[in-house]
């Protein structure tokens, strides 16, 4: 499994700007790639420092490994990625392959910076026969998160400094029993390991006042309280939503339609700018 997710670790400040660079690196920004319809993340990394820069160009071009050697390096598909890092701490360059196949796969990640000459950096990816996260298409799993019907102390719920009310209001539970869909954010802004939980769940937030009437929109903190206790121990302990979803990564964001379907799920930071037009997919299915 290819697990890059690291290189955003630390990056709570400002992302550095380009400039006259020696190196350009792409990461891979996701725990997870599998058989089928995938959202691929990609980060660049400018002499040791990931940087936010909405003017770079990704192109990805796709090789399959596992098959005929005489075949490996031959290009089985391309794609541009979009940028989407408006208010996130990095940039994320996005891109929805389909892999056919489970196997080893590699990417070549054509990255172009202002006034800088084209960088190409290869990715190995290993491509999993089976989704280990919730998988698209799937019955969403009922959990009796934590609201404030339960305890009136956002800071017991969620380890947001600034904690919205309005995420807390419902149980993903009581969500599904709604017929109603359901935006379902599994993030620690408090003890986030790659700085983009916070921005998520303000993302969250925008969302709901958004569609809120129209759609249920629930934070679930990573780990149980006390926060900082969990997040330190060994093994950390998560809380039961991450426990019942089965994850061990954060930020992730699952979208649910209103039989309680799994439709859509992000790894990693989010953005108004590629978030709204999916809930409005969504509601218009709904």
């Amino acid at each position: 499994m290819v697990v890059l997710v690291s290189f955003l670790a630390g990056c709570g400040g400002n992302a550095a700007t380009p400039t006259p660079a020696t190196t350009v690196q792409a990461v891979l920004a996701a725990s997870t790639i599998v058989l089928g319809p995938n959202r691929l993340p990609i980060g660049l990394v400018v002499d040791g420092t990931p940087i936010n820069e909405p003017q770079a160009k990704v192109n990805l071009r796709f090789y399959y490994l596992d098959g005929d050697p005489a075949q490996k390096n031959k290009v089985v598909g391309e794609s541009e990625a979009t940028y989407f890092g408006q208010n996130l701490p990095i940039g994320v360059y996005v891109a929805y392959p389909v892999f056919p196949k489970a196997g080893a796969w590699a990417v070549d990640v054509e990255a172009t910076l202002p006034g800088q000459p084209t960088a190409v950096s290869r990715l190995r990816l290993d491509v999993q026969q089976s989704d280990p996260t919730p998988p698209l298409g799937s019955q969403a799993v009922a959990v009796d998160t934590p609201t404030v019907a339960t305890t009136d102390d956002l800071t017991k719920i969620t380890s947001d400094p600034e904690p919205n009310p309005a995420l807390y209001q419902i149980s993903l539970a009581d969500a599904l029993q709604q017929n109603k869909p359901v935006a379902v954010l599994f993030g620690t802004p408090g003890f986030c390991k790659t700085a983009t939980c916070g921005p998520s769940v303000k993302v969250l937030g925008q969302l709901q006042e958004r569609y809120g009437d129209r759609m249920n929109f629930i934070h679930v903190e990573v780990y149980q309280y006390p926060f900082g206790e969990s997040f330190k121990a060994n093994p950390p302990h998560f809380s039961e939503g991450m426990q019942a979803w089965g994850l061990q990564t954060e930020p992730w964001l699952f979208l649910i339609d209103s039989q309680g379907v799994i439709r859509a799920k992000y790894e990693g930071g989010i953005t108004i700018d590629e978030m709204a037009p999916v809930v409005e997919d969504l509601l218009a299915q709904s």
